[in-house]
């Protein structure tokens, strides 16, 4: 019934599990940014011709967390790049961050540098989990996250939790057996503790609460 509603209502998006390890990893190039008002950029750098059916976004570096295409960007940049236009097709493949007259933070994704891709995110709609892993550099691009060990249920896979919550997992390779582990805030299905939906699973002799 949720898959119906999401098809016919709302951004397909929005309906799927959101892990931010999966947008990273499949990135070229991740920054912290802010979207800047229309026309903060005149007389900086040269306007673009922007295409139909997509907007302009006029942005400033903040922090750059992955460059895999050595561009270089640096702390307070600009920079001029486009995306697909939502506000006539929602489930285009643009980042849906509305124009705004006041400056925006946000987590930017881009495959190319002069296209930002749709699994942008304001930067205050990210969870503390999610800052603290771009920050730090947690997010383990060599794990296959369809092959990732959920040490609750011992099997392998992207994990059962709350869609809501899926922001705030992350596949990581332990040391001592260079494996690929989910790991996540204690209020995730990765965690056991005594609201743990995964009770069950908690209680089994191969499994801590913690």
């Amino acid at each position: 019934m949720l898959t119906l509603f999401c098809l016919l209502f709302i951004n397909i998006l929005t309906c799927k599990a959101y892990i931010t390890q999966q947008e990273v990893c499949k990135s070229n190039v991740v920054v912290r940014a802010v979207i800047l008002p229309k026309d903060s950029l005149i007389g900086q750098l040269t306007k673009p011709t922007v295409p139909r059916f997509y907007r302009l976004f006029e942005i400033k570096i903040l922090e750059v967390f992955k460059d895999d295409l050595s561009t270089g960007w640096d702390n307070n940049s600009v920079h001029y790049s486009i995306t697909k236009d939502t506000s006539f097709n929602p489930d285009a493949d643009g980042c849906d961050i509305p124009d705004s007259d006041n400056p925006t933070e946000a987590l930017l994704y881009f495959d190319s540098l002069n296209k930002v891709k749709r699994q942008c995110k304001v930067w205050t709609d990210l969870t503390k989990f999610e800052k603290k892993a771009l920050k730090k550099d947690l997010y383990d691009c060599s794990c296959d996250l369809d092959l990732c060990y959920d040490p609750i249920t011992r099997t392998k896979g992207k994990p059962n939790c709350d869609r809501a919550k899926m922001n705030m997992i992350l596949c990581t390779k332990e040391q001592h057996n260079n494996q690929c582990v989910w790991k996540g805030s204690r209020k995730t299905c990765l965690s056991c503790n005594a609201y743990s939906k995964r009770k069950d699973f908690c209680k089994q002799p191969f499994n801590r609460w913690n």
